[in-house]
């Protein structure tokens, strides 16, 4: 598929807008979607939890959920601005914060959970490791071609569609790489609470990135395999095992 072809923006029927909602429980939930995708991915969990009468804030990152251009300049700590300022919407209200990410959105929930107090985070999936050496070479390869096939909708549930780009931006890519880079050295400052997801087959996110972070991590792990659904846990089969998961969670971390 040539470039041209996809200088488009994303399906009109898929929302990929931001919610964010009050709530009047002790904690309130951040909920952080992947690389190239858009909170539609993640939107059965925001959903959930504002209907538990839990306050949400799920940003749209920037450059996601509109044209893969405007991807193009963006760089990891703008995602991770974003995400910083959910947290504070959140503390703003008085609220304890849990961190819930998917993909990449896990590795954003991992810093953000380093660098400020936070109840809990949950994560799907997480991005920590590069998959592909090749992601690496990203910034090089950036000088030769803008963009590469994107890996969108790795779900294991027929005719879902996780509503990401077609297109990689190569600049986007390695900011990817470099948050993972930046990030695994802190691992071992992660002390809160850790629920985690893991598919057993991923076809995004490598086994290294899972193994890394299960080696580095102090924190207390409850971990839940995840044996019908490929990366994009949150939209396939075993999307109710994860809201139920993080309920149970999140109030237990509630009863403390």
């Amino acid at each position: 598929m040539s470039e041209t072809a996809t200088e488009h923006s994303l399906p009109s029927d898929i929302n990929h807008e931001p919610l964010s909602a009050a709530g009047s429980k002790k904690i309130g939930i951040v909920v952080v979607h992947g690389f190239t995708g858009s909170p539609w991915s993640v939107r059965p969990v925001a959903e959930f939890f504002a209907e538990q009468g839990y306050a949400v804030e799920m940003p749209r990152l920037p450059g996601h959920g509109t044209r893969w251009q405007d991807m193009v300049e963006t760089t990891y700590l703008q995602w991770l601005d974003e995400v910083d300022r959910a947290y504070w919407r959140l503390k703003a209200d008085g609220h304890d914060v849990v961190l819930f990410g998917l993909s990449m959105g896990g590795g954003l929930a991992i810093r953000e959970s380093i660098r400020r107090e936070v109840a809990g985070t949950i994560l799907v999936n997480p991005f920590v490791q590069d998959p592909t050496p090749a992601l690496r070479f990203a910034k090089i390869a950036s000088r030769f071609s803008l963009t590469t096939e994107g890996i969108t909708s790795d779900i294991a549930k027929p005719g879902v569609d996780e509503g990401g780009y077609l297109r990689v931006p190569l600049k986007a890519a390695h900011q990817l790489h470099r948050l993972g880079q930046d990030t695994r050295p802190m691992l071992g400052a992660l002390k809160n609470p850790v629920l985690y997801f893991r598919s057993d087959q991923d076809h995004v996110v490598s086994d290294s990135s899972h193994r890394y972070f299960m080696k580095k991590v102090q924190s207390p792990i409850e971990f839940v395999s995840l044996n019908r659904s490929y990366h994009v846990a949150t939209l396939d089969y075993d999307a109710p095992v994860i809201l139920e998961k993080s309920l149970e969670f999140v109030r237990e971390l509630e009863s403390r």
